[in-house]
């Protein structure tokens, strides 16, 4: 079964930091001190150094609006404002794109298996809707690589964060009560594409610990008991600690442990590496794992897939910032980690 390459690249994040990137490159293009060649979102970064991969056919893009784009055209200036993006992901805008996700890969990429290649980490939600349609709630398992756990409401992470920096992130004090990029997972297990025991996180270093400190702030007891229920309804979480003190291949194992020959879906966020070797992602606000690290885990994926006789229902890499991955003369190696992530999920190749 062929993979079928398509890029999809919602980034509506409001916080003003990113909003000011895109009004830069706006404002660079027009006075002509970069040309409209630079690329123009993962999808282009990515799916020219995969073209040599047997089995994956480049489908193109599922295009939305530009000025929901990471690089938006010139036309798009009046909306590219912190309220407006704010209003979209309020008003439900990622959900209804991440429907829009879920029929293309049901209309478009089925029978074939998804390969995603986008931005905004809510989008993979489409994706496991359409595979969970596909192949039955009990037929899937889902492996998430990724520096946050992408579950805990945002009202409760936003006042950890004020307490903590290790609960926190950029931009959450604006993000919404909604579908987003910081909830997506636990929407999932609501409307039932997952069953809890089929998903397992691998990597976040947001892990609040199993015991709170005498006198501990609210806001930290409150995010403690919100992640930890999950862990409790049977979601399976290794956190970034736990990979190393375990091992790759030990980690891997215990996260396989009831998953059997499920179809497994894998979904990287590029900030699983974020740090000196990684730097062009969204959320720089944990330190991830080295690309060394990185590699060796999805190795450790690829070889037990294999001694599970488990197939890949399909992968996606998501969250790559497109404005820092390419800057000129930069030695940064998020998006031949990236590359090379795929590769060794499909091939067992692991070189960057």
């Amino acid at each position: 079964m062929g993979f079928a390459a398509f890029g999809c690249s919602l980034d509506a994040l409001d916080a003003p930091e990113k909003v000011a990137m895109k009004h830069a490159y706006l404002s660079a293009l027009s006075r002509g001190m970069i040309d409209g060649e630079l690329a123009r979102d993962p999808y282009d970064l990515l799916v020219g150094r995969l073209s040599d991969v047997a089995g994956i056919t480049a489908l193109g893009r599922l295009e939305i609006d530009t000025w929901l784009e990471p690089r938006p055209a010139p036309g798009d200036i009046e909306l590219v404002r912190e309220q407006l993006y704010q209003e979209f992901l309020d008003s439900g805008g990622a959900r209804e794109a991440a429907d829009r996700v879920r029929e293309f890969v049901s209309t478009r990429v089925l029978p074939s298996r998804p390969l995603m290649i986008g931005v905004d980490h809510s989008l993979t939600g489409g994706v496991l809707e359409a595979l969970s349609d596909e192949f039955g709630v009990d037929g899937l398992a889902a492996v998430v690589l990724d520096s946050h756990f992408d579950a805990v409401p945002t009202s409760i992470r936003r006042n950890a964060a004020t307490s903590s920096a290790e609960a926190g992130g950029i931009g959450l004090d604006t993000l919404p009560e909604s579908y987003n990029c910081g909830t997506w997972l636990a929407s999932l297990l609501e409307n039932n594409t997952l069953l809890p025991e089929n998903l397992v996180v691998m990597g976040p270093s947001d892990h609040p610990g199993y015991k709170g400190e005498p006198g501990e702030d609210e806001g930290i007891s409150a995010y403690r008991e919100s992640y930890l229920s999950f862990e409790e309804r049977g979601v399976k979480v290794i956190p970034k600690r736990s990979l190393r003190e375990t091992g790759f291949e030990g980690a891997v194992k215990e996260a396989f442990e009831g998953v059997g020959n499920k179809l497994v879906y894998i979904s990287l966020d590029a900030d699983l590496g974020a740090g000196r070797e990684a730097g062009a992602v969204r959320f720089l606000d944990t330190l991830g794992l080295s690309a060394e690290e990185i590699l060796e885990l999805a190795g450790a994926l690829y070889r037990r897939l294999k001694e599970n006789g488990s197939d890949l229902a399909g992968l996606d890499v998501m969250e790559i910032d497109v404005h820092l991955a390419d800057l000129p003369g930069s030695e940064d190696k998020t998006v031949e980690t990236c590359a090379a992530v795929v590769r060794t999920l499909l091939e067992g190749s692991s070189k960057i």
